[in-house]
């Protein structure tokens, strides 16, 4: 069984799309309101641009962590269910039957 890399960086890539997004937006925010406010909002602003500036630091570094994280999951559940199959079916379907009772009880 193979790990599957490309769904991994689909998903990396969807997650720093979205995070890039977000902070385009607050961005965007905080360069719209201008100078024009009382110090509170001035204050609230500054806040929100030291943030953004280190979200903006920070993205690449957490994306490349989880990324890596992930990876290795999928190598050690990879060679787990390569080791032991009917070990991992007997798992799965212990889930899948849980799972239909928890289904089952709640309707």
């Amino acid at each position: 069984m193979a790990i599957n890399t490309e769904s991994l960086k689909d998903g990396r890539d969807n997650l720093s799309g979205g995070l890039k997004s977000v902070m385009q937006d607050a961005q965007d925010l905080v360069d719209a309101t201008g100078e024009e406010a009382d110090d509170r909002f001035k204050a609230a602003r500054e806040k929100l641009k030291a943030a953004l500036q280190t979200a903006k630091s920070e993205l690449p570094k957490v994306t490349k962590k989880a990324v890596e994280k992930s990876k290795h999951a999928a190598h050690v559940t990879d060679e787990y269910v390569g080791g032991n199959p009917w070990t991992a079916v007997g798992v799965a379907a212990a889930i899948g039957l849980l799972a239909g009772v928890i289904i089952g009880r709640s309707k």
